[in-house]
């Protein structure tokens, strides 16, 4: 687990999910001959697109077979974001007082470094070799990396960025998170140009995402510009402006249908697992939220059957959620008395959503932004209309349920423990109402974004922090390591010791640009609204 970040980004890639290793500089002699040459992988473009398929499981952490990929997607993303926004919560006594879920967070950052940052930029240094004459596939592979890294420095700050990877390089140069994001944005940018100027497809058997549709990548690689630019629009609201127009003006515009939704599922002769399927079943670790149950409860949401299973308490079958970091879970072990995941193996991994968008075009229309023409309101009701669609709803519960003006979230009733229950968080209604101030709206907006998004608690903790909202509930136990303030939740993951050991000069320049301590309640550069 303690492996030096730079190490990690440093070395390239020694195999792809679809192929056995394979090292081009071996002499003869040494190769074992029981694995294909480099000549024999450049036959039908194999030698670039083994690894653009191993790249995109490194956005987020699937399998075919055994659980490895299994921990590295339930340390970063299921134990730290999902539950620290409400979605789900520690099924275990073993997370008690320890580990993410109670804001011990220095155990595990090294971790989740390699998982959100060091696995891709290790894959991209490969796929970059072996494109340097092809701009169109090294442009997929710049659209990978952002997506993938772009959520470690949401979770650290300065990461290296632009010098991750430079040949000879033993140690790695932090970046400030200003300057990272400005790197992601352009690369962004770049990319979209390349595969305008090739105008062909990319990686067809290879890709696992879009199956080398170039269009599709395109919308992509606009849409995540556009959540790029409105997560720094506290920071540098002129900057994050310009691009997010730049995005819905492309030609190519962003993504509008469900079906063109960046997701990680089935392709390329792979069939991948959803990690959340062992985490929920053999692993028996996690339950609905206390947060959204309260959302959903509340807004009677009949989105509430596609994420999560009914359980039965004294009797009485319904939905019964967790609150996260509470001193003992043992009584919510059980599944007839707690509400586990509604997951399968061929439920994919979102890397990003139609619905999402719709509600960023909403937060930008809202800001007086160019967003395509519509308003607010149209855009806020298409994204509630494309998250029922996605969950395999009619529009005409989505229009009945947007315009609804009296439900509110519900006060949340533990049904274990009465000393756990909670008072609504919010009381915000989901009709949209042009009279109510800006604030309110948004909140409006990131609330129902927030219902639209799960699972991804990765995005949700990003849009908390950013915005303040989904308002959620305090916490129960506080067993952090770093100074984390349990109401906030924590602002961002500490560098971890492996990295103070082996790369301080840089790390301690790193710390220097956070304009605040190594801890856990230090913002990210981002993260400037007065809340």
């Amino acid at each position: 687990m303690k492996r030096n970040i730079n190490s990690i980004i440093c070395v390239s890639a020694l195999a792809a999910s679809l192929l056995a290793s394979c090292q081009a500089d071996f002499e003869d002699i040494n190769r074992d001959h029981r694995q294909p040459t480099e000549t024999q992988l450049e036959q039908d473009n194999l030698n670039v697109g083994g690894f653009v398929t191993s790249f995109e499981e490194s956005i987020f952490p699937v399998g075919s077979s055994g659980t490895g990929y299994v921990n590295d997607y339930q340390i970063p993303y299921t134990l730290a974001g999902a539950c620290w926004i409400g979605y789900m919560a520690p099924a275990q006594n073993k997370w008690v007082g320890r580990g993410f879920p109670s804001y011990a967070l220095k155990p595990w950052s090294q971790y989740t470094y390699n998982v959100m940052a060091g696995n891709a930029f290790r894959n991209f240094l490969d796929v970059k070799k072996r494109t340097a004459n092809d701009p169109e596939g090294l442009a997929i592979a710049q659209i990978i990396k952002v997506a993938a890294v772009h959520k470690a420095t949401d979770t650290f700050g300065p990461i290296p960025y632009t010098k991750a990877g430079i040949a000879g390089a033993t140690t790695a140069e932090y970046d400030s998170q200003e300057d990272v994001y400005k790197a992601m944005l352009k690369d962004l940018d770049d990319a979209v140009q390349a595969l305008s100027n090739g105008g062909h497809d990319v990686f067809p058997k290879y890709d696992i995402i879009y199956e080398g549709n170039y269009t599709k990548w395109c919308k992509f690689a606009n849409s995540l510009m556009l959540r790029l630019a409105m997560r720094i629009v506290y920071a540098n609201p002129t900057l994050a402006q310009q691009y997010a127009e730049k995005a819905i003006n492309n030609p190519y515009g962003v993504i509008e249908s469900v079906k063109d939704a960046a997701q990680l599922s089935k392709g390329a002769g792979v069939s991948l697992r959803n990690p959340l399927v062992i985490i929920n079943g053999s692993y028996n670790d996690v339950r609905m939220g206390a947060e959204i149950e309260s959302y959903l409860k509340g807004y009677d949401d009949p989105r509430i059957a596609s994420y999560f299973v009914k359980s039965k308490n004294n009797g009485i079958e319904g939905y019964y959620g967790v609150r996260s970091s509470i001193p003992n879970t043992t009584d919510y072990l059980d599944k007839t008395k707690s509400s586990s995941l509604n997951v399968q193996d061929a439920t994919p991994i979102y890397i990003m959503k139609a619905s999402e968008v719709y509600f960023l075009r909403a937060e930008g229309a809202l800001r007086g932004w160019n967003m395509g023409g519509g308003s607010a309101q149209s855009y806020y009701d298409k994204g509630i209309a494309t998250s029922f669609e996605e969950n395999g709803l009619s529009s005409a519960q989505a229009t009945a349920y947007a315009a609804n003006s009296t439900a509110k979230p519900a006060n949340f009733v533990d049904a274990q423990h009465s000393e756990y229950n909670a008072t609504a968080a919010s009381t915000i209604t989901i009709k949209w109402q042009s009279s109510d101030t800006f604030e309110k709206n948004l909140e409006r907006i990131i609330t129902q974004k927030y219902l639209a998004i799960y699972p991804d608690g990765q995005e949700a903790w990003s849009e908390f922090r950013r915005t303040g909202y989904p308002r959620i509930f305090p916490s129960v136990l506080n067993a952090t390591d770093c100074d984390v303030d349990g109401d906030l939740r924590p602002t961002r993951i500490p560098y971890s010791n492996d990295e103070y050991t082996k790369n301080l000069a840089n790390v301690q320049k790193a710390v220097s640009l956070l304009n605040g301590p190594d801890n856990g309640a230090t913002r990210v550069w981002w993260d400037k609204k007065n809340k």
